[in-house]
């Protein structure tokens, strides 16, 4: 199967490095349900999430809205959505259906096989694994990992979800072998670890943050065009991996669990702005001019730097051009997001249906009043969500956008608007 991920890959899978996973967490209490599910994908549509929340309800009486469906944005997955970065990309229609229900038994089995349980929330830190790949010194960052910890009633640690912003990309569009990427070596590492005295069904999972800028520090523009940097190999994406579950195992000790947990999952929609765009006659043309252009260079053997300008013109003329398309069904100028908190005791995990920049989840960070993580790239996908700063230095994330600089001030009030519904509830 093609690969999802890098519009410049040359060629389909032609191997597994480590096998793709939906892995489901499910906790009930009081009557109150929260269902964190992560899949192993680079994104999914909203409208198969709420598909799949569909088909879960119908299995297992859990209310759609308490269903959280987060992707860890892996690039070596197979192609789960059509979008911005490659839109001639198909998808496998018995593919999706296969991966619907998969997601459906992981949630079905975790909902049958639950068990008396004490949860806790906290959070670890880790240095070295993420890094602007915007800005010349690498930062800002968030060193921050959300951890949620589950033991059992005779206190076994039974499972650990890790939240930790940045780009599983250390496999560049050259890997042509299917792989979760550094996350999956973070998790083989957490559950090595907590798995180590025989104890069965002791499980961890990766859920994404605001990683749209963050990654390690490969340039996202040559990433999109094909151009190489070192470092891009598995033992990289390992070191990576075991850095991260190391860090999450430092802690877990000091994370205290709570037999009765306040649970509560809310749902909270929100308008963003789109941008201006060209018309689709417009676009259209720009996209044939860079095209034209980009065929002029290459007969006359150019030097690369010249043609790789040309490649990255012609990347951006694409995506306006399937921006401009996707703006008619969008005729008053807005999207509607769906915001989601899930509350486990006094902090909340807010899924956005985006890449979020960095900043905007440090800055909702700041100014929560409770602990607030964010779980990007969840419930949907609507591409790139960036700093109002940002479209004025431009770039492939600002490119690959399709909300005004606007949309970053309502991101953030509406979380904040989320955050204090679901604590005065």
């Amino acid at each position: 199967m093609p690969l999802a991920g890098f519009a410049a890959r040359q060629s389909v899978a032609s191997g597994i490095h480590d096998d793709l996973f939906a892995r489901a967490l499910v906790l009930e209490n009081r009557g109150e349900v929260a269902a964190l599910v992560s899949v192993d994908v680079l994104a999914l549509p909203g409208e198969f999430v709420n598909r799949v929340r569909r088909a879960i309800a119908e299995r297992t009486g859990i209310g759609p809205e308490t269903v959280m469906i987060a992707c860890t944005h892996t690039h070596a997955g197979p192609v789960t959505i059509s979008t911005f970065f490659n839109p001639e990309e198909t998808v496998d229609a018995n593919y999706m259906d296969e991966l619907a229900d998969a997601i459906t038994e992981s949630v079905a089995v975790a909902w049958r096989e639950r068990f008396p349980a004490r949860v806790g929330v906290g959070s670890g830190q880790v240095v070295g694994v993420g890094a602007n790949r915007r800005s010349a010194d690498l930062k800002p960052i968030d060193e921050e990992i959300g951890i949620i910890k589950i033991e059992d009633a005779d206190r076994r640690l039974r499972a650990v979800c890790i939240n930790y912003a940045c780009h599983p990309t250390v496999l560049g569009p050259d890997n042509l072998l299917v792989t979760g990427d550094f996350p999956a070596f973070a998790i083989e590492r957490i559950e090595k670890a907590i798995g180590a005295d025989g104890k069965e069904n002791a499980f961890a999972m990766f859920v994404n943050g605001t990683q749209g800028n963050i990654s390690m520090g490969h340039s996202s523009e040559l990433s999109a065009i094909g151009v190489i940097t070192p470092g891009r190999t598995f033992e990289r994406a390992a070191e990576l991996g075991y850095l991260l579950g190391d860090a999450t195992l430092g802690v877990l000790p000091k994370i205290e669990t709570d037999a009765d947990p306040k649970l509560y999952a809310l749902k909270h929609p929100v308008e963003l702005p789109l941008k201006d765009l060209p018309s689709v006659e417009e676009a259209a043309l720009a996209l044939k001019s860079a095209d034209a252009h980009l065929e002029r260079l290459n007969c006359h053997d150019e030097v690369s730097q010249k043609v790789n300008r040309a490649k990255s013109e012609r990347l951006y003329a694409s995506i306006a051009h399937f921006y401009a398309r996707e703006a008619r069904n969008s005729p008053d100028g807005y999207v509607t997001i769906e915001l989601q908190g899930v509350r486990i005791n006094e902090a909340v995990f807010v899924a956005v249906p985006a890449e979020v920049f960095v900043e905007i989840g440090l800055q909702i960070k700041q100014r929560a009043t409770h602990h607030t993580f964010i779980v990007g790239i969840a419930n949907g996908y609507i591409g790139y969500l960036t700093t109002a700063a940002a479209h004025d230095i431009g770039g492939y994330e600002v490119v690959s956008s399709r909300v005004a600089p606007e949309a970053e001030a309502r991101l953030i009030e509406g979380i904040l608007e989320l955050e204090r519904k679901i604590f005065d509830e």
